[in-house]
């Protein structure tokens, strides 16, 4: 069960409309949304949605035109023997640094992983039966596309990218970026790459594809500088994530889960701080991104105003970039004075806690570091 929070700070809700005013060119600040039946969620999202402005359907032809270019472009330079150099010359993926370096500031580490680029591939690229594993994209379309959920990650993303000279940054936010599902780092990928079997080879190379291709749809030639998207689950194996979280509760006064259902009870080992989940909706977060937005991101912020120093820990998808980019944002907009957020999309590693109903990955691999997390007694 999702707990009660108190009221969000002031000016919260009006940065969120104004945020979704502007992403669909609504006429008029929607109303908010209110009541916590998940069910619904998608039903209001939509409802919205169908409701947008011109201009956002028109930026939206326009954004998947650039696309679609950069995909017929870009899928063409990529082989089996040039994905290293290809990668190399297209994007910078560098180890996750010393967050010591954050002691006293923000920190927020999101990651989007091969899956999403897969499928960007697959929903707008040249049907290429030998390079993309998926063959058949229409969930994804409504999952991304009819739902805007796309739209709104592009106009997050913007919020917070930083050009600089031919790099890409991004202001307050680490993105971790990945071509696999995150046991390797993005160096051993690389390495690897030639000896893995046929699907191995076109999950990295839709991925390779599909980033590249989203990056340089939004901001022509520049080459976005990443964080390795493996830190989480190479931190499982390593003892690095243990660390890495036990710093960061030092530093906190409350810990926010924002998790499906199947981890609600969820808890990090050895700490005394008090522990809470927001829940997503595990099948339809994307679909219902608007309401899953207000709930969580206005929860999260309350507790800043409250408590001071927040850690927030998620599993939710590609929702999760959202999320941490439309924070990061709202951190510099609203009046919240001596508080720090630090946040960290920790994906399918959180399912140590729960390996009999969590995702594939913990059931398949050996994880490492499996009392990280636990499920509290209900």
């Amino acid at each position: 069960m999702t707990p009660v929070a108190p009221p969000a700070p002031a000016g919260f809700d009006d940065l969120f409309a104004r945020f979704l005013a502007t992403t669909l060119d609504l006429a008029a600040a929607p109303p908010m949304p209110t009541g916590d039946p998940h069910e619904a969620w998608p039903v209001n999202t939509a409802r919205l949605v169908a409701a947008a402005g011109a201009g956002h359907w028109r930026r939206r032809r326009d954004q998947e035109g650039r696309l679609r270019e950069a995909l017929a472009t870009i899928a063409p330079e990529v082989s089996a023997t040039t994905l290293a150099s290809f990668a190399a010359a297209r994007i910078a993926i560098a180890p996750v640094p010393d967050l010591r370096e954050f002691d006293a500031a923000d920190l927020c580490y999101v990651k989007i992983n091969h899956g999403f680029w897969e499928q960007l591939y697959a929903l707008f690229g040249e049907r290429e039966a030998a390079r993309m594993r998926i063959v058949d994209p229409r969930r994804f379309h409504a999952r991304y596309v009819a739902s805007a959920f796309a739209d709104a990650l592009a106009a997050a993303t913007a919020a917070i990218a930083r050009p600089d000279g031919p790099r890409l940054g991004f202001d307050g936010v680490l993105l971790g970026a990945s071509l696999d599902n995150g046991t390797l780092d993005h160096d051993a990928v690389l390495a690897g790459f030639p000896h893995l079997d046929a699907a191995g080879q076109r999950i990295a190379l839709g991925a390779a594809i599909g980033l590249t291709a989203w990056w340089e749809s939004l901001f022509p030639g520049l080459r976005p500088a990443f964080c390795d998207g493996s830190f989480p689950k190479r931190g499982l194996a390593t003892g690095r994530l243990r660390q890495t979280l036990a710093w960061a509760a030092d530093r906190s006064d409350r810990i926010v889960f924002v998790v499906p259902p199947h981890l609600a009870r969820i808890r990090l080992a050895d700490t005394t701080l008090p522990q809470e989940s927001v829940l997503v909706p595990a099948k339809s977060v994307h679909e219902s991104w608007i309401d899953c937005l207000h709930a969580t991101a206005g929860h999260v912020l309350a507790r800043l105003a409250t408590d001071g120093r927040v850690l927030v820990i998620t599993q939710s998808a590609v929702f999760s970039a959202l999320l941490g980019f439309f924070l990061a944002d709202a951190r510099r907009r609203l009046p919240l004075p001596d508080t720090c957020l630090r946040y960290f999309d920790l994906g399918q590693a959180l399912d140590v806690a729960a390996p009999d109903t969590g995702g594939r990955w913990v059931r398949r691999n050996q994880a490492g570091d499996e009392s990280l997390f636990h499920l509290a007694d209900a």
